[in-house]
C-alpha cells in the first residue's frame, strides 16, 4: 500500500512507525521498572516495620503483661498507629488495626509455607495496600504478625508517569515525525535535481550531464553512473548518425551516378558504343551498390547479435590460400606481386570457413587496393604459443599516425578521393574486426606513412588441434 507513496513519504511512515514501536517498548520497560523499584522500595520499608512491631509486641509485654488486645492497642499507639494484623496460630485474626478493618481489607491469614516474609497486595480500588507477613513467637504462643503499607501515594506517581509517558511519546513522534520529514527532503533533494536533470537531457540535448552530488555516498555513485550510461549513449548516438548519414551519402552517389546514366541515354537516340558506356556505368555502380547493401546487413546482424558464428575447427591453410588465390586475380591487374609465407602444416581455429576466408580477403584486398602499381604483397601464416598469426603487409601509401585509431571505424577512408576511385565503401576493415573478435580473435595495425601497412589477426587455437602434413605452397 506505501508504494503508491513517493519515497520520502515512505521514509517518514517508517521512521515514525519505528520511532513509536521503540518508545512504546521503551516506555512500557520504564513504568515497569519504577513500578518494581517503587515496590521494592515499599518492601523493605515493610521489613523494617515489621522488625520494629515485633519489638515493640516483646517489650510492652514484659513492661505490661495484659490481654492480647489491651496488649495490640498499646503496640499500635507506640508505634504511632502502625496498620497491621494478628493472626493466630490456626489463621484466625485476633486482632486487626482500625484503618485495616474500615476498609474491609480481607482478613485472611497468609499461606507462609516456612517462609520468613511474605509480601502480597490487597484492598480495592480506592484503597490498595501492601501487606508484609512473619510468624513470630510471644509469651508462648506462634503468632503471625502481618503490617500493611497504604499505596495511594505511590500509585499516584505511578498514574502520573503513566500519563506523563501517553503525552509525551505522541508529541515526541510527531515532532521526530515532522523533523524526519524536513530531513528525508534534505536528504532527497539531489535525486530530486538528478531527475530534473535526467528530464532535461533528450536525443537533442545528449551532452547534458546530471549534477553529481559533493558527498561521497550512493547518490553520488548513481550520478556518476547514470552519467557514464549517458556518455555511451552519446557516443552510439553520434556513431549511428554518422553511420546513417555516411550510408545516406554512399548510396546517393552510385543511385546518382545510374539515374544520370539512364537519362543521358534516354535523352536522344545513342550510338552503340554509348549505350555500351551507359551499361557498363549502371553495371558497375549497381555492382558496388549491392556490396555497400550486403556490408550494410552484416554490420547491421553484427550490431543486433544476430546470426552468432558457428564455432568449429577451421583450416587456417584452406581458408588463407582460397584468399590469396582470389587476390592475385586483382593483384595481377596492377602487376602487384602476392609473396606467401605460410607453414607447412595444418593449423586450425575455431570461427566459421566462410567468414574467416572473408576476413583474410578484406586484408588483402585491402593491400592490393592501397599498393601502387608493380608494388608488393606480402602474406604469413604462423603459430605462436596458442594462438594463429596471419600477417598481411603491403608497400603502398601507408596510414598517418594520426589516422591509426580510425582505421576499423566504418565509412572511415584516409584518403576518400583515392578510395572513391579504387572502389573502396569504407566497410570492409570495420567489417575485418567484427569477423575476428566473434572469432575470439584480435586484429591490429601498425603502418608508417609511405612505407606501407602491415595488418595483424590472432586466432585461438583450440585445445589439442590436429596437424597434418600438407602439401608446401
Amino acid at each position: 500500500m506505501l508504494g503508491r507513496f513517493s519515497i520520502r513519504f515512505r521514509l517518514t511512515a517508517w521512521y515514525a512507525v519505528s520511532l513509536a514501536l521503540l518508545l512504546g517498548i521503551l516506555a512500557s520497560a520504564s513504568y515497569y521498572v519504577m513500578r518494581a523499584s517503587i515496590y521494592r522500595a515499599v518492601d523493605v520499608d515493610l521489613r523494617y516495620r515489621l522488625a520494629s512491631v515485633e519489638d515493640e509486641f516483646r517489650e510492652t509485654l514484659s513492661e505490661n503483661p495484659s490481654s492480647f488486645d489491651k496488649l495490640a492497642n498499646e503496640v499500635a499507639q507506640n508505634t504511632q498507629g502502625a496498620l497491621f494484623q494478628v493472626f493466630d496460630e490456626a489463621g484466625q485474626l485476633i486482632y486487626q488495626s482500625e484503618q485495616l478493618a474500615l476498609h474491609h481489607i480481607q482478613p485472611s491469614a497468609p499461606s507462609l509455607s516456612g517462609e520468613l516474609i511474605v509480601f502480597r497486595n490487597a484492598g480495592h480500588e480506592g484503597w490498595r495496600v501492601r501487606l508484609a507477613a512473619q510468624r513470630i513467637s510471644l509469651g508462648g504462643r506462634n503468632l503471625i504478625v502481618e503490617i500493611a503499607q497504604p499505596l495511594r501515594a505511590y500509585n499516584a506517581s505511578l498514574r502520573g508517569f503513566k500519563t506523563s509517558l501517553v503525552i509525551a511519546i505522541p508529541l515526541m513522534v510527531l515532532s521526530a515525525t515532522a523533523v524526519g520529514y524536513w530531513l528525508s527532503g534534505r536528504a532527497l533533494a539531489p535525486v530530486n535535481q538528478i531527475v530534473a536533470d535526467a528530464r532535461a537531457i533528450d536525443s537533442n540535448r545528449l551532452s547534458h550531464r546530471v549534477s553529481v552530488p559533493a558527498a561521497r555516498d550512493e547518490l553520488r555513485q548513481l550520478s556518476e553512473t547514470l552519467n557514464s550510461m549517458l556518455d555511451r549513449i552519446e557516443v552510439s548516438v553520434i556513431r549511428i548518425k554518422q553511420f546513417t548519414a555516411d550510408a545516406s551519402h554512399e548510396l546517393r552517389s552510385p543511385l546518382t551516378l545510374i539515374q544520370t546514366a539512364a537519362e543521358y541515354s534516354l535523352r536522344r537516340d545513342r550510338s552503340q558504343e554509348e549505350l555500351t558506356d551507359a551499361m557498363d556505368k549502371i553495371l558497375r555502380e549497381s555492382k558496388r551498390m549491392a556490396l555497400l547493401i550486403d556490408n550494410l546487413l552484416l554490420l547491421a546482424r553484427a550490431d543486433s547479435d544476430e546470426g552468432i558464428l558457428i564455432q568449429e575447427p577451421v583450416s587456417v591453410n584452406s581458408a588463407l590460400l582460397e584468399a590469396v588465390d582470389r587476390g592475385r586475380q586483382l593483384a595481377a591487374d596492377k602487376a602487384i606481386e602476392i609473396a606467401t609465407e605460410i607453414d607447412d602444416t595444418l593449423v586450425t581455429a575455431n570461427g566459421e570457413p566462410a567468414l574467416l576466408q572473408r576476413l583474410f580477403f578484406i586484408l588483402i584486398d585491402n593491400a592490393i587496393k592501397y599498393t601502387p602499381e608493380r608494388g608488393s604483397v606480402k602474406v604469413s601464416l604462423s603459430c605462436a604459443r596458442d594462438e594463429v598469426v596471419v600477417d598481411v603487409s603491403d608497400t603502398g601509401m601507408g596510414i598517418a599516425a594520426e589516422d591509426l585509431p580510425h582505421v576499423f571505424d566504418r565509412f572511415w577512408r584516409a584518403d576518400k578521393v583515392r578510395s572513391r576511385n579504387t572502389g573502396g565503401t569504407g566497410l570492409g576493415l570495420a567489417i575485418a574486426k567484427w569477423i575476428a573478435e566473434k572469432s575470439n580473435g584480435t586484429i591490429r595495425v601498425e603502418s608508417v606513412l609511405g612505407q606501407g601497412s602491415k595488418f595483424e589477426v590472432r586466432l585461438a587455437v583450440p585445445p589439442n588441434p590436429g596437424r597434418e602434413s600438407t602439401p608446401p605452397v
